[in-house]
This record gives C-alpha cells, sequence and structure tokens, in this order.
C-alpha cells in the first residue's frame, strides 16, 4: 500500500527535489556558473509547487515554508544574470556605437549588483535560517507526516487533485488581460500560476502519465511567453529613454511575443481545450469501490535523507 499511497508518492518527488537542491549549493556558493542557481531555484519551485498544490495532504513544520524566501533571493541574482546575458550576448551588438557605449556602462553597473547579489546569497547560505530550514526538510524526510488523504491511492487521488489545479489556472483573471501593457503584475501572476500547475502535471506525468501530454507543452509554452514578456518589460525599464535603437528592438520582440501570446490564450480559451483536459483527467479516475479502508494519518518508513 505504501508504495502506493499518494504520501509516499509525494515523499518520493520532494527528496528527489531536496537532493537535487543539496547538489548545487557547492556552485552557487562559487557564484561562477550561473546554471547552478537555475538549478537550485528549479528544484525549490518544484518543492513549492508540491507543497501548495498539496498542502491538504501534508504535514510539514512551518520552518519548510521558507524555501520560499531561499527562492527569491536565488530569484534576484536569476534574474541579473539573465538581463545580463542578453544584453551583452543579443542586444549590445545591434546597437550604434553611441548606445553600445551607454550599455557597455549600464553592464559595468549591473555586474555590481550582481556581486551585491551574490554577496546576501552566500549569506544566506552561512546562515542559521538557511541551516534550520535543510534540517526541517531532512527531519521530514525521514519521518514522513501527512494527513487522511495520505494513504488513498495516488492512481486515485492524483487525477481529482489535478482537477482542482486546472479549475483554479482556468479561473486566474490573468486570461482575461487584452492589452501587454494593460497589467503585467497580473499577466506575471498568470505566469506563476501556469507553473506551478506545469510542475504539478510533470510529477504526474513521470510517476503514472496521466494522458496530458499535449497540453503539458502548451503550458511550457505559455510560461515562456510570457516570461519573455516579463523580461521585456523590466528591460525597457531599466533602459529608460536613452537607447532609442534598443527601445525600438524591445518594442517589436514584445509586439511579435505578444501576438503569439494571443494565440495561445485563444487556444485555452476554447471549450474544445476544456473539455478535453477534464475529460482525459475524469478517465483516469478508478471506480471508488476500489477505495481501501482508510486508516487515518499514515507516517511511513522511509530511507534516510540525512
Amino acid at each position: 500500500m505504501a508504495s502506493t499511497s499518494l504520501g509516499w508518492w509525494l515523499h518520493q518527488h520532494l527528496g528527489q527535489a531536496f537532493c537535487k537542491w543539496g547538489k548545487q549549493e557547492a556552485g552557487v556558493r562559487l557564484g561562477e556558473d550561473p546554471e547552478a542557481i537555475h538549478q537550485m531555484r528549479v528544484a525549490l519551485r518544484r518543492m513549492r509547487a508540491l507543497m501548495g498544490g498539496f498542502q491538504a495532504v501534508l504535514d510539514l513544520p512551518r520552518v519548510t515554508r521558507k524555501v520560499g524566501m531561499i527562492s527569491r533571493v536565488l530569484g534576484q541574482a536569476r534574474d541579473q544574470d539573465v538581463m545580463l546575458a542578453r544584453l551583452h550576448d543579443h542586444y549590445l551588438p545591434a546597437l550604434p556605437a553611441p548606445e553600445q557605449a551607454w550599455v557597455a556602462d549600464l553592464l559595468k553597473d549591473l555586474r555590481q549588483q550582481r556581486r551585491g547579489a551574490q554577496r546576501e546569497l552566500v549569506a544566506l547560505l552561512t546562515s542559521a535560517t538557511y541551516q534550520r530550514v535543510k534540517e526541517a526538510w531532512v527531519n521530514w524526510l525521514d519521518h514522513p507526516r501527512w494527513g487522511s488523504l495520505g494513504d488513498w491511492p495516488v492512481a486515485m487521488a492524483l487525477p481529482h487533485l489535478l482537477v482542482i489545479a486546472w479549475g483554479e489556472l482556468a479561473l486566474h483573471q490573468g486570461w482575461r488581460v487584452v492589452a501587454a501593457d494593460a497589467d503585467p503584475e497580473l499577466l506575471h501572476d498568470l505566469r506563476k500560476a501556469i507553473k506551478r500547475t506545469r510542475y504539478q502535471w510533470e510529477f504526474a506525468q513521470d510517476g503514472a502519465p496521466v494522458g496530458l501530454a499535449e497540453p503539458l507543452a502548451l503550458l511550457r509554452q505559455a510560461q515562456e511567453q510570457l516570461g519573455a514578456l516579463q523580461d521585456g518589460v523590466v528591460l525597457a525599464e531599466q533602459i529608460g529613454v536613452t537607447c532609442p535603437t534598443l527601445q525600438g528592438l524591445l518594442a517589436q520582440e514584445r509586439a511579435e511575443i505578444w501576438q503569439a501570446w494571443q494565440t495561445l490564450r485563444g487556444h485555452y480559451q476554447q471549450g474544445a481545450t476544456h473539455q478535453h483536459i477534464y475529460q482525459t483527467l475524469g478517465n483516469r479516475c478508478l471506480n471508488w469501490d476500489d477505495l481501501p479502508p482508510g486508516d487515518g494519518t499514515v507516517h511511513p518508513s522511509a530511507m534516510p535523507f540525512g
């Protein structure tokens, strides 16, 4: 029973993400490879997606929620890495000499800010708070706890929970934004909601494929498009009116991305898309007569993570 329960399934995925988190620490401390920060942030985001999507199942210590704080500090450094790379590799060669000189000075300032972000990041990784968060996760992974839903068969419970996740995403107000500059913050929040749902679906596809490969691919595409829009907005605000050529390039890119987003948004708003998702998940739901009797809170044995 433990090997097929929802609680055990969540424990396995949280443990894998926790291990990936730990493997990136040395690289993040050095600060020489942007990929280390990116991969640690991905691991933490996956843990947060499981914590948020299955909070009715998991019984986690309060301190474990601080993975969100750690992820935000990583995110600041990651965003700066992305902006530096885009400015230097993509835009700088396409600019006239006067604007290149201005952007070169901006790059110097951004690199200085990035060094400050790295110092803040290293301070976090050596802090007592960070150690408490990691210790709390080690303890929970060694002695996991969850509520009554934890002993449900994953094949039976998971489709119902994925339906809830999709319903929340489908009702997000960000789908109703009809202009790129109308509400950037709401679009950014929609991207985060898409990302959470995408991670939950990916976990489901890895462990017990539910037939959502096609809409999952579209979720990834939607996340990328909204991310590119957000990056363009942030960069345009950073540049101001000093570089008209660069502003023109950014405006053209935003228009192209927005057009692609409108096409994808229209696809998601079609009734056939929703019908396919609900029908697919509904077909995965097992007969409730097959549900074994529950025994309350489950505390399965687990391989130690300490």
